[in-house]
């Protein structure tokens, strides 16, 4: 038999050869259709909010109880520091409820968060965190710091806006990132409170 030597029904044989090849390429192809459109057609159920950061920072909260048209918080009722580094803030009626957080980290600089309660439901809110209370948020936060530190804050991508100074302190305030819809007016009145701020004697 030569290599070129044409068989009886060989023909038939290719030809049905081309049709099983032909149909199993379909199945491939479409079962890999199949896993594409399954797999990305499922819905995104990531979870996109932050996660909660368990730190080992001392925090203490003062809550406001005030119904008057304005309030001075003090150090004595903003439990926020000590003597040496007291100051005061007028808060006015869209403040009723306000709590403020102060937090004391490793490394040095108090922080009180000024923090008012929300009706949002996002996790972000509903849970506690570093510088505010479950069902809380922070609208600003006002830190304390030594010259040095000052200086160093001031390289700083997000650094503070200066309220005021003395011979060993600088106190500085930053407004939040992110904060639920329903204290927007909260968040465009602290600069009015931020306005009121006045070292204590």
């Amino acid at each position: 038999m030569e290599l070129n030597e044409h068989l009886d029904g060989h023909d038939n044989a290719t030809t049905s050869m081309k049709v099983v090849l032909l149909i199993f390429a379909l199945v491939v192809i479409g079962a890999l259709a199949y896993f594409i459109q399954a797999t990305y057609s499922q819905p995104d159920t990531t979870d996109y909010s932050a996660q909660k950061v368990k730190k080992s920072d001392t925090a203490t909260t003062t809550e406001s109880t005030s119904t008057t048209t304005t309030e001075t918080a003090t150090v004595s009722n903003l439990a926020c520091g000590d003597k040496a580094y007291a100051f005061s803030l007028e808060f006015g009626d869209k403040w009723t409820g306000y709590k403020i957080k102060e937090v004391k980290p490793d490394y040095a600089i108090i922080t009180c968060y000024v923090t008012m309660p929300t009706t949002s439901s996002d996790t972000v809110w509903t849970t506690a965190a570093t510088d505010h209370d479950a069902k809380y948020a922070s609208v600003f936060a006002v830190s304390v710091y030594s010259p040095a530190q000052w200086t160093a804050s001031q390289e700083e991508a997000n650094k503070p806006t200066e309220m005021g100074h003395n011979a060993n302190y600088y106190w500085g305030w930053s407004q939040a990132q992110a904060i639920p819809d329903d204290l927007s007016a909260v968040y465009a009145d602290a600069k009015n409170v931020v306005a009121t701020f006045k070292i204590a004697p």
